[in-house]
């Protein structure tokens, strides 16, 4: 669900998504913040006359601030991941909070990551309340300061609760890793945010407190995800990606319509093709047509055709149900296809497919050269056949 929102910038090379959950729930965000405002400003002594602005006001400002304090908090994660080599695949912040899409080939550093967003809030609510004692503000502002500054410290406190896939369960996971090493560290952490998760629900629904439902599911949902995510990387450890990979690849050049290839693939009953850019060729020898168009996507016949990515019927079919497809197959191809050699470890393409970044990844030879596709589809299959054969590790 985190790769459908509306990226509106980049931060360190970082998508930064609006996922429409977020919009849908910002208003209600902006009533229980302007709440927690007129609560606060009551305490210092503040009558609603003497605000400027009313509290429903104080109550969007506040909102808004608190996604910046959450973006903030996120980007602690992520800066932490980039420091230490990990690819942070985007920030999607919606109706909960953030999530950081980080892949997690560095679980030694996991508690450290983990641990960065709630160090973010805390220093926010420090900050904050800083600010409030120390700048000569109005009233009011003050009041909003001292507000945003208890949001950040309960957003910080509630975050390091050992509930995964929180981030204190994170750190729980990442503290354990050594003593009991990466599956059991998992099914512990996961474990406890079940429960937690169970306890967040019954508190929601005795307390009448819808949000803490939701949070609730949330996190009994990213825990069962999660155990189900390391489950099957543990099955795929140490098996070469090249026993899950289909070699049901056409070509299409970069300056094809979408519409033709998409009925090249289903035509020939393949599920991708390598994208080619033969700009640089002489003559083609590949039966073009002068129209732009190649009845059956033959390879052109120089040296100098160069794959520049690849497309699946998937990225294809996505574009052209949208009614108004680009022109070209360039234009609809991926540009951050996830790229693994033949013989690498299956288990480290899992987080790319699981998360639905990616329809596939794209396999290579020694040569760079893209030979064929793992998909979902495969590795599910794989592992039913595994299971259903009683076998410890898939394609063993």
């Amino acid at each position: 669900m985190f790769d459908h929102g509306l990226t509106v910038l980049r931060i360190r090379g970082i998508p930064i998504r609006l996922h429409i959950t977020l919009l849908i729930f910002l208003p209600y965000v902006a009533y229980a913040a302007a709440s927690q405002f007129s609560v606060v400003a009551s305490s210092l002594g503040i009558s609603r006359e003497a605000l400027r602005l009313p509290p429903l006001a104080w109550g969007g400002i506040l909102a808004v601030g608190l996604f910046v304090a959450i973006l903030a908090h996120e980007l602690a994660h992520s800066f932490v991941a980039l420091r230490n080599g990990v690819r942070v695949r985007a920030i999607t912040l919606m109706m909960l909070g953030g999530v950081s899409q980080i892949e997690r080939d560095d679980p030694e550093h996991e508690a450290w990551m983990a641990f960065a967003g709630p160090l973010m809030s805390f220093g926010i609510a420090l900050g904050s309340y800083a600010a409030y004692r120390l700048l000569p503000a109005p009233a009011e502002v003050g009041a909003a300061l001292l507000a945003f500054a208890i949001t950040n410290a309960i957003i910080g406190a509630f975050n390091l609760l050992p509930a995964f896939p929180m981030d204190g369960g994170r750190v729980l996971r990442g503290l354990l890793l050594r003593r009991l090493g990466s599956a059991r560290a998992t099914r512990v952490a996961t474990a406890t945010g079940k429960g937690m998760a169970v306890g967040f629900g019954l508190l929601g629904v005795l307390s009448w407190n819808p949000i803490l439902v939701l949070i609730a599911v949330f996190v009994h949902m990213g825990a069962s995800a999660e155990q189900a995510r390391a489950s099957t990387r543990e099955l795929l450890r140490g098996v070469p990606l090249w026993r899950f990979m289909t070699d049901r690849l056409g070509d299409a050049y970069a300056d094809e319509s979408p519409r033709a290839v998409a009925e090249r693939l289903l035509r020939d009953n393949l599920i991708g093709a390598r994208v080619i850019d033969d700009s640089i060729e002489g003559p083609r020898g590949d039966g073009s047509r002068g129209d732009g168009s190649r009845g059956e996507g033959s390879r052109g016949g120089g040296e100098g055709r160069r794959e520049i990515g690849v497309v699946t019927v998937w990225d294809l079919a996505r574009q052209l149900g949208r009614g108004a497809a680009p022109a070209t197959v360039g234009a609809v191809m991926p540009v951050d296809v996830p790229r693994a050699h033949a013989d690498d470890d299956a288990s480290r393409s899992i987080d790319a497919l699981a998360s639905g970044e990616a329809s596939a990844v794209a396999v290579l030879d020694g040569g760079e050269h893209v030979i064929g596709l793992v998909t979902t589809a495969e590795i599910q299959r794989a592992l039913a056949l595994a299971g259903a054969l009683g076998a410890p590790r898939a394609g063993r």
